[in-house]
C-alpha cells in the first residue's frame, strides 16, 4: 500500500478546504493549479473515517491550505493540527486520548518517578501515530542532552513524512498536552529526510 492517512484525519483537511471553497477563500482556480484530479474528487466523496488515503494527496491540500487561505505561514497548520487534536478527543475514536485523563505521571511523587511515568504515558500515547498513519516509526526517549528531564519524541522512516503533517503534528501534540503543561511544550525539527524529532522545550 502506498504511505496513507486514515480517514478520521484525511477528513478534516477535506472538510477545511470544502468550507474555504464554500466561503470564497480559495477559488476553482486554485484548486486546478494545486491539486489533481483524484484530490479534488475527494471534494465530492463521502470520506470514510476506516479507509487509508493517499498521503500526497494531504500534502497538496494542506500546501494549498497553507498557502492561500494561511497565506504561507506555518503556524497556520499548527493551529489546523490543535482543532483536528480537539475533534479527535471529542470523538472518542482512539484510546491514546482518553489515556490523557488518566496518566501515570499525574499520581507520580518525586521527580525521578514522574519522568519515569512520564515516559511510559508518552510510549502508551505515540501508539496513535499506527493508527493514523500507515508508515513511519515513533518512539519516546529520553533526551540525551537534558537527561532525567526531557524526552524526545523521534519519527524514524520518515522519508514520506511531509513538512505540512510535521506542523500539524507539532499542534497536535502540543494541544494533547495543554492540560498538562499550560502551554506549548513541543517544537520539531528533521536532522535527515528520514527522521524527525519532537523535543520538549523545558523539563518536566
Amino acid at each position: 500500500m502506498e504511505p496513507s492517512i486514515k480517514g478520521t484525519v484525511f477528513a478534516g483537511v477535506v472538510e477545511a478546504l470544502a468550507k474555504c471553497l464554500a466561503e470564497g477563500r480559495v477559488t476553482e482556480g486554485e484548486l486546478g493549479r494545486w491539486l489533481t484530479p483524484a484530490d479534488r474528487a475527494a471534494l465530492h466523496e463521502k470520506i470514510l473515517v476506516s479507509n487509508w488515503y493517499p498521503i500526497e494527496s494531504y500534502r497538496r491540500i494542506n500546501e494549498l491550505l497553507r498557502d492561500v487561505v494561511g497565506h504561507g505561514g506555518n503556524e497556520y497548520l499548527r493551529e489546523l493540527g490543535r482543532e483536528t487534536a480537539r475533534k479527535l478527543m471529542a470523538a472518542g475514536i482512539y484510546a491514546q486520548f482518553e489515556y490523557l485523563q488518566r496518566t501515570e505521571v499525574a499520581n507520580a511523587i518525586g521527580a525521578e518517578a514522574k519522568f519515569a511515568a512520564f515516559g511510559r504515558d508518552l510510549r502508551r500515547i505515540t501508539t496513535l501515530s499506527s493508527a493514523i498513519l500507515n508508515f513511519s516509526k515513533w518512539t519516546a526517549v529520553p533526551d540525551p542532552e537534558h537527561q532525567g528531564g526531557r524526552y524526545w519524541i523521534e519519527v524514524c522512516d520518515a522519508q514520506h513524512f511531509p513538512e505540512v503533517l510535521a506542523w500539524r503534528s507539532d499542534g497536535l501534540i502540543n494541544e494533547m498536552g495543554v492540560a498538562r503543561f499550560g502551554g506549548d511544550m513541543w517544537r520539531w525539527d528533521r536532522p535527515a529526510r528520514d527522521r524527525i524529532v519532537f523535543r520538549m522545550q523545558r523539563d518536566l
